[in-house]
């Protein structure tokens, strides 16, 4: 039989201890950490649980007989130790706990019969003060009369109740609860007891009053801001924007959100913002920078902007903390120096400006330094929220430095508008700030404020700073330059200038700063330049570029490059020059040096030119001197060999000035350097005075050149009689050659510069004479130039040596001084350089040797037929009577136009073409081509008084006669080249 359940002592005290242990869990999700929150919550649950099932379970009224019942919890068997452990969780738990009267007494409410520990540290009150007492004493004047009828209600009808309900402690002070009503049945079913649970919100409601009032008074502010202030996403689009920027750029505030700054305003702007914000998002730091809105109203005011990171703590959006976007304000400049002046003059209007200046502006008691306000820019900037700032110092906003006195404050200069003070701060995040600190004293209600406004100058410090270096890079170009700088002042006197310049000018640095420009300028540049100087101090000009000289302490010149350039006061007066000056020494002998090469290339050209007309003249006069006839004691025999001789002179000068003009017709082989030299000292013996040692030195290990033999012979004896000139009294003549070896990174000679890397033959020709001044080293290769007396040289042997080395494409070197002899070397290729390119790009080829004649015994049926082609009719007429003379019939031409119509009408008749190379209308090689193309195995004599360069890529040709000529050299040419059997053109 089942036996009745007993009641437990004290049948509230179960219910209460789960309700309290639920409502401790609660309270620990909600208090304690999120680690620790979870099984804090967890156990008190369970323990809540528990104990709802124990005050249900049913008791049995006696023990059984068969032994104890087994208990279904785990607590302790016995009623005893079960209640104790109940009443301890009650007691220690967190939440005020009070257990009231099921039905009200005589009073206004229900008696309390039980409150816990937390109960009396919340309202203050002791346990004695509580019992037996209803709880109508906690009401007061802010409890919600609302609220108050539902408790009463829910008490009346036994229905639980949670509400939200302002009480008041023992001292007055009023504070928020969490109110659980909770009905205790007993075990008949009814209302046994109430029981209250109260959490403290109080801290919860003052957070969540000050969250509506901050966005209401954020919203509020940058709307009432007196200037732009928006903020955008790391897409640069708009998540809010004030009212002042949405009516100066002509939008709606709602409207701009969500759009970039391109599509609200124009493309530029967008683009200059945008860049800003790129960087403020790259670095994360804040800029400053001052802008123009492009507002439809043209409002054209200058903003000084301020961009910074839109910091967003962790977990909003989902998203870890960090910068989120940039926020901007922009300060109008003008409003901001009228609003100081204004905050000197009126404290109320100091109030205005206060609220609305975009820069951190602090008050603070004078004596205490406890800041009293600050303002919404120092807030952000610094960090901290208006309340932490209330409970803070001064002195815990400096960084790293001393605390200032008491009758003192940061910036303070004793003056109401003193200079602002630099100091440093730091704000909550731990970073430091350069501040420009602007600090005056206020009387408020009898009460000494003093009030510090705030300037960031971090990056104007840092502009400083980069400013500072760079003037010490400046520094260090200025004096490490190689270029010569100087300043000079309004009276013309240097009064600064690197080592570059002074070391240009052969002074120290100290030196030049006692002299002025015209001290140290050539008389003859001066004027100019104090021409161009007036016009600068005038103001037609800021700027010139002059040539000019400056005179050294030793009246040495050096020629510069002056770039000048005026500095000028704000008005616009001429206060300092600079001056840069590069020394073109250097480059103006360079082009010196050009254009006297350029000039002897011109000469040169004109020497060919004219030798190669001169050579058909003394062939015809030559030619005719042959033809004439005198019996023997004819009185004009002797006459007619003087101008036979005299013409033979000629032909010679002519040869040198083709050398000169390197028109040599050239027969290239190896040349042993100790044969060229042995065939000149065998020639120089019968020459050389006996009291000139004469020596020949060759190196064992030389090797032979790739030369004309008969040329480089020619060259080696005019050095060697020049050098024979020098010493009219005797001394020593050393020929010498060895190898030497040019690398790709030698530097050219002036006037060599087509030289390439190899190995070379040096020939050396060293005397002990007279040497040779500058002036004269500087000329001795112009034509016609000689400093030998009239009759005693022609002033062409040295440029035929200059030509002859550039055909052979060398260069030569010359070492002399006045009184220590000279010593001129020839660099010849070496003969393993087996091509020498010619002027034309082709090989220079050899002229053709002319075959010994063979004599037939068979007799011709005709005559040969010559067709000789000459633009000179005295050489045209010459050659048709020197042939017609030996046998031969004659055909003539006098360009190659006709020479090619006459070959074509009688090709099969012609047995040889005498063919000129250079002639009008049409030149021999292209006649030669056309020639052979109409007969592949044409004999053709080529005749020219140039090289035979020009006749590289000709082949099949049957030899070359070179003018001037003789008619007995023409005869023996003609009949050796008829001599020759034909060969196929290109063949």
């Amino acid at each position: 039989m089942t036996q009745p359940s007993a009641p437990p002592r004290f049948p509230w005290v179960p219910a209460a201890l789960a309700v309290a242990a639920a409502g401790g869990a609660t309270f620990g999700a909600a208090a304690l950490p999120p680690t620790a929150a979870a099984p804090v919550a967890g156990g008190l649950v369970l323990v809540a649980a528990l104990l709802g099932w124990w005050a249900r379970a049913p008791r049995a009224a006696a023990p059984a007989a068969r032994g104890p019942v087994a208990v279904c919890d785990s607590l302790p068997p016995g009623p005893d130790a079960r209640m104790r452990i109940l009443e301890s969780a009650v007691v220690h738990a967190h939440d005020a706990v009070a257990i009231l009267d099921a039905v009200r007494g005589a009073g206004p409410g229900r008696a309390v019969i039980y409150v816990n520990e937390a109960f009396c540290r919340l309202t203050g009150y002791a346990r004695p003060e509580v019992i037996g007492r209803s709880l109508h004493f906690l009401r007061g004047p802010a409890s919600d009369p609302d609220t108050l009828i539902k408790l009463r209600t829910a008490m009346d009808t036994g229905t639980p109740l949670r509400v939200e309900l302002r009480n008041y402690r023992k001292d007055g002070t009023p504070f928020w609860v969490d109110l659980s009503a909770i009905p205790v049945p007993d075990p008949a079913g009814r209302i046994g007891h109430w029981l209250l649970i109260q959490r403290d919100i109080d801290r919860r409601k003052s957070a969540e009053r000050r969250a509506r009032q901050t966005g209401q008074l954020l919203r509020a502010i940058i709307d009432a801001f007196p200037g732009p202030i928006s903020a955008k996403d790391r897409d640069g689009r708009y998540l809010v924007m004030n009212q002042f920027q949405a009516e100066l750029l002509g939008v709606k505030p709602d409207a701009a959100v969500g759009r970039t700054a391109a599509e609200v305003t124009t493309p530029e702007h967008g683009a200059r913002t945008g860049e800003k914000d790129r960087q403020v998002m790259a670095t994360c730091e804040p800029v400053q920078y001052e802008t123009h809105y492009p507002a439809p109203n043209g409002d054209a005011r200058p903003w000084l902007t301020t961009k910074a990171p839109l910091w967003m703590p962790d977990g909003v959006d989902s998203e870890p903390a960090g910068a989120r976007g940039v926020v901007t304000v922009a300060l109008d400049i003008s409003a901001l120096k009228a609003a100081q002046d204004a905050l000197r003059r009126s404290e109320e209007r100091y109030r205005q400006l206060f609220t609305a200046i975009p820069h951190p502006v602090f008050a603070y008691d004078a004596n205490t330094r406890r800041i009293l306000s600050v303002n919404e820019a120092a807030v952000r900037k610094y960090g901290y929220t208006r309340d932490e700032f209330l409970a803070m110092t001064m002195a815990d906003v400096s960084a790293a430095e001393p605390v200032p006195q008491v009758s003192g404050g940061p910036g303070d200069s004793g003056l109401p508008d003193g200079p602002p003070a630099a100091r440093r701060h730091r704000t909550r995040s731990g970073a430091e700030l350069d501040v420009d600190v602007s600090a005056f004293a206020l009387s408020l209600e009898g009460r000494a404020v003093k009030v510090a406004l705030i300037n960031d100058v971090t990056d104007r410090r840092r502009a400083e700073n980069e400013l500072r270096r760079s003037e010490e890079l400046f520094r260090g170009i200025f004096e490490n330059t190689s270029a010569g700088v100087s300043l000079t002042d309004t009276s013309g006197l240097f009064v600064s200038c690197n080592p570059a310049f002074a070391a240009m000018l052969g002074r120290t640095v100290p030196e030049v700063l006692r002299l002025t420009p015209a001290s140290v300028t050539h008389p003859d540049d001066l004027p100019g330049q104090l021409a161009l100087m007036d016009e600068v101090r005038a103001g037609r000009r800021d700027r010139f570029t002059y040539p000019k000289r400056y005179v050294r302490p030793d009246g040495q010149t050096v020629w510069a490059e002056l770039s000048f350039a005026a500095i000028r006061a704000a008005a616009g007066g001429y206060e300092y020059g600079l001056g840069v000056s590069i020394n073109v020494s250097e480059r103006r002998e360079l082009e010196d040096q050009l254009r006297q090469v350029q000039k002897m290339e011109a000469v040169g050209q004109m020497a060919g030119g004219v030798a190669h007309d001169f050579n058909n003249l003394l062939t015809a006069v030559l030619g005719n001197l042959s033809l004439v006839r005198l019996a023997e004691g004819d009185p004009n025999r002797p006459l007619l060999a003087a101008v036979e001789q005299a013409a033979h002179r000629a032909a010679d000068l002519t040869r040198k000035l083709l050398g000169y003009a390197r028109r040599n017709q050239l027969v290239f082989a190896p040349v042993e350097p100790r044969d060229a030299l042995g065939e000149v000292v065998a020639l120089l013996r019968r020459t050389l005075d006996p009291r000139i040692a004469l020596t020949v030195e060759v190196r064992a290990d030389c090797p032979p050149v790739h030369a004309d033999p008969t040329l480089l012979a020619q060259a080696l004896m005019n050095l060697c009689l020049n050098a024979r000139d020098a010493m009219p009294d005797g001394g020593a003549l050393v020929l010498s050659a060895h190898p030497v070896e040019r690398g790709p990174d030698d530097p050219c000679p002036p006037g060599w510069d087509d030289l390439i890397p190899g190995r070379y033959v040096r020939f050396a020709v060293t005397d002990t004479g007279v040497g040779m001044a500058p002036d004269v080293l500087g000329r001795m290769f112009e034509p016609f130039f000689t400093t030998k007396g009239i009759g005693k040289g022609t002033g062409l042997g040295l440029p035929m040596v200059q030509g002859i080395v550039k055909q052979h494409h060398g260069w030569i070197e010359i070492h002399s001084r006045p009184g220590a002899g000279t010593r001129i070397e020839l660099n010849l290729p070496m003969a393993d350089v087996t091509a020498t390119p010619a002027v034309s790009g082709s090989p220079t080829p050899l002229p053709l040797a002319l075959p010994t004649p063979t004599i037939s015994n068979t007799p011709r049926a005709r005559p040969h037929t010559v067709l000789l082609v000459d633009d000179e009719p005295m050489i045209r007429d010459l050659g048709r009577a020197v042939l017609s003379r030996a046998g031969f019939r004659v055909l003539t031409a006098e360009d190659g136009a006709e020479a090619v119509e006459v070959f074509a009408r009688q090709y099969a008749d012609i047995d040889l073409v005498v063919l000129d190379v250079t002639m009008p209308r049409m030149s021999g090689r292209d006649a030669f081509r056309h020639m052979t193309e109409l007969n592949s195995s044409a004999r053709i004599l080529f005749s020219t008084g140039y090289s035979a360069d020009d006749l590289a890529e000709l082949d099949s040709s049957a030899g070359l006669l070179s003018k001037p000529y003789r008619p007995q050299d023409l005869v023996a040419a003609v009949r050796a080249a008829l001599a020759i059997t034909p060969q196929p053109a290109g063949g």
